[in-house]
């Protein structure tokens, strides 16, 4: 187990104490690190060297508050093209014994794991599931060269599937024949690609409001959003000219694909990915039979406090949205064994 190797204590400087205390900061009132970024800006640190840096400190806070109950590692692997991928590793400490896996898979345009996860990770660690968090290629915190590299819905998704290789050769204790996937927005997209190329790899995958479909979320964003993916080299330009990408790396068009049993959730006042990219997907399974087959499930709720973020806030609504998820993760991955 050379390669699992712990997050390094940290060292006492000023800085590393002014991070800490920044972090306190943040929780304290409820904002992310993101908010204080400004300071960074202010003392004349370039910005992917203030990314690293709240990266460092987020690992630190991965640490300070999950370590005292489950194992907690940052681990690097070959993702797509050898492509080194940081990842967050979090392991039940009972290893006596096989465990299921999730690979939880973070949302965001250049997002990144961050400590808003520590709930879903806490949850599923005391359930007895082992967790891995793929930093893919295009995620903040790893310098320009890892931001650069972005290629939504190309080799990000094999970037995260490739962590099925880092748990079996490193992580003898996590049961891969009770693997699962699950994820956010963006997340949820590469999820959705990921049971679509591998279904072998999977038994349950877990889409909260996932993007769906490319077409209809060029024409519903900013010509800024759609500059974004127009710029990636996997893209080659704008929907309109050049049509293909954007069809082929949309879930909707793999509909009929579908082999893993999955999990949708979406929100019908969802300002990011509005409600038509996931009534598309909902109608797409509907034709390919996959509900019917028991494989598509989805929920909407109407209205919903938080809206693209609604099942990650402190509601009624986001409690019955992880209570429902992790009833589905369950009854097929089965934590218990």
């Amino acid at each position: 187990m050379s390669r699992l190797s712990s997050l390094h204590s940290a060292r006492p400087t000023t800085l590393l104490c002014a991070g800490v205390l920044l972090l306190a900061s943040a929780c304290a009132t409820g904002h992310s690190s993101e908010a204080a970024r400004p300071v960074g800006a202010e003392s004349g640190i370039d910005d992917f060297t203030q990314q690293m840096l709240f990266k460092r400190y987020g690992d630190i806070d991965f640490q300070l508050q999950l370590g005292g109950e489950m194992i907690v590692h940052k681990v690097m692997y070959a993702g797509a093209d050898d492509m080194i991928i940081p990842a967050y590793v979090f392991l039940p400490r009972d290893t006596t014994r096989k465990h299921p896996a999730i690979i939880i898979v973070h949302g965001g345009v250049h997002g990144d794991f961050e400590p808003l996860y520590i709930p879903e990770v806490r949850s599923l660690v005391s359930r007895g599931y082992i967790v891995v968090a793929p930093e893919y290629r295009g995620s903040t915190g790893y310098g320009r060269e890892h931001y650069d590299a972005i290629d939504y819905g190309g080799k990000e998704v094999e970037d995260c599937i490739r962590a099925h290789d880092y748990l079996a050769e490193y992580v003898p204790w996590a049961d891969l024949d009770r693997l699962g996937i699950m994820g956010w927005s963006h997340g949820g997209f590469i999820t959705l690609h990921a049971i679509f190329r591998r279904p072998d790899l999977f038994k349950v995958a877990v889409a909260h409001v996932p993007v769906a479909d490319l077409p209809t979320r060029m024409k519903m964003h900013s010509e800024g959003y759609r500059r974004t993916f127009a710029a990636q080299k996997g893209f080659g330009g704008t929907f309109e000219q050049n049509p293909k990408p954007y069809l082929e790396r949309s879930p909707i068009t793999h509909a009929r694909e579908l082999k893993v049993p999955l999990l949708v959730h979406a929100a019908d006042n969802d300002q990011d990915v509005f409600i038509p990219e996931n009534h598309n997907l909902r109608d797409s399974m509907h034709v390919a039979g996959k509900d019917t087959a028991g494989l598509y499930t989805y929920k909407e709720w109407h209205n919903p406090p938080g809206g693209h973020e609604f099942s990650r806030v402190d509601t009624k609504q986001a409690h019955e949205s992880w209570t429902e998820s992790v009833a589905f993760l369950d009854a097929r991955l089965h934590p218990e064994r």
